[in-house]
């Protein structure tokens, strides 16, 4: 169990966290939306231990997908098959303080693409890549999952905000 200096210390750092994401690109800049922030990007990393990795892309090639920075903004990116790969480019400024890792495109049940979540840090081992992403001058690989959408996010505060149905 933990003591209770931690449990406070990492209690004040979440309301930290959620105060200050509350405005990061979320709709409508509450802290319920700066909480979901973080916890829609924890569940989609938490789905590659789930046994929802995708090791194919959906059949359906979109021309372009909402990708979204972890607790940040969300862009446009253009998708070009490559063979069984896509790979995809975002044609807006990205901040030099990003530091992209690998990205997550989430497929939902219907094998619709419903967008991509960029991190950092390194790719997730062993995840089949299924393309890449194009930032900058950092070119990072595509991994992907299977969850439904209210799995990452809610109407009133969505990850992918122009994919929603």
């Amino acid at each position: 169990m933990l003591s209770p200096r931690p449990v406070l210390r990492l209690a004040i750092t979440l309301a930290a966290a959620a105060t200050t994401l509350a405005g990061c690109g979320q709709s409508n800049g509450s802290p319920t939306c700066g909480i979901e922030a973080l916890t829609g990007p924890l569940a989609i990393k938490e789905s590659f231990g789930q046994g929802r990795v995708l090791s194919a892309l959906p059949e359906a090639t979109p021309a372009a997908l909402p990708v979204r920075l972890v607790a940040g903004p969300v862009f446009r990116a253009t998708v070009a098959p490559a063979g069984k790969t896509w790979s995809l480019a975002i044609h807006e400024p990205v901040s030099r303080d990003t530091h992209p890792g690998y990205g997550v495109l989430v497929v939902d049940g219907n094998a619709d693409a419903l967008g991509v979540v960029v991190f950092d840090g390194p790719a997730v081992l062993g995840a089949p890549r299924l393309g890449t992403i194009a930032l900058r001058d950092t070119i990072v690989p595509l991994l992907g999952v299977r969850l439904e959408r209210d799995q990452i996010e809610t109407s009133s505060c969505p990850i992918f905000p122009d994919s929603q149905p």
